[in-house]
């Protein structure tokens, strides 16, 4: 007789262990662990940004910063679907630091690219590459601009053509 109550004890025990272990682990797998950035961006494109915001004057132009690549251009319809999805995911998880647009429909008029030292290795070479094909395949004009501390108007205006300066209207 004394063998059931041992045994009905060391199986609630049993119990009460199991579903402690099972509590503990569905807590860790399930705990999300993020940090808040300190900011969206970096000094050096919080520099160019400040800058590009005195140059750029005209109000019915919008600048949007770290947009997704996949945003601004996509494969072409007529590409077949295996080789769509290769091309779609050579830019969905790209980005460039700014794009200009007209508010009026949200169109794309160029995009920009700072230009830091991460750019110097040879996987960032190839993609430079491939971004500046992808863009002027889909007729976007990009530009790129060596990154800095500080910027200088003039200089960053200089990077722009003659056609998006027009359409701009840089101050």
């Amino acid at each position: 007789m004394n063998n059931i109550p041992e045994t009905f004890i060391l199986f609630l025990t049993s119990l009460f262990v199991i579903a402690l272990l099972i509590g503990f682990v569905t807590r860790k797998t399930n705990q999300l662990r993020y940090t808040k950035q300190d900011a969206l961006f970096t000094k050096a494109e919080i520099n160019f940004l400040k800058t590009l915001e005195k140059i750029v004057v005209n109000p019915n132009i919008a600048i949007f910063g770290k947009v997704r690549i996949a945003d601004i251009i996509t494969p072409a319809k007529k590409t077949n679907t295996k080789e769509w999805w290769r091309l779609f995911r050579k830019i969905s998880q790209k980005h460039v630091d700014y794009v200009l647009c007209n508010k009026s429909d949200y169109s794309v008029i160029c995009v920009i690219e700072l230009n830091d030292s991460s750019h110097n290795t040879a996987k960032a070479k190839l993609r430079d590459s491939f971004v500046r094909k992808a863009y002027q395949s889909a007729n976007i004009e990009l530009i790129e601009v060596k990154a800095k501390r500080y910027y200088n108007a003039d200089k960053v205006k200089a990077h722009f053509s003659e056609k998006v300066q027009e359409t701009l209207r840089l101050g």
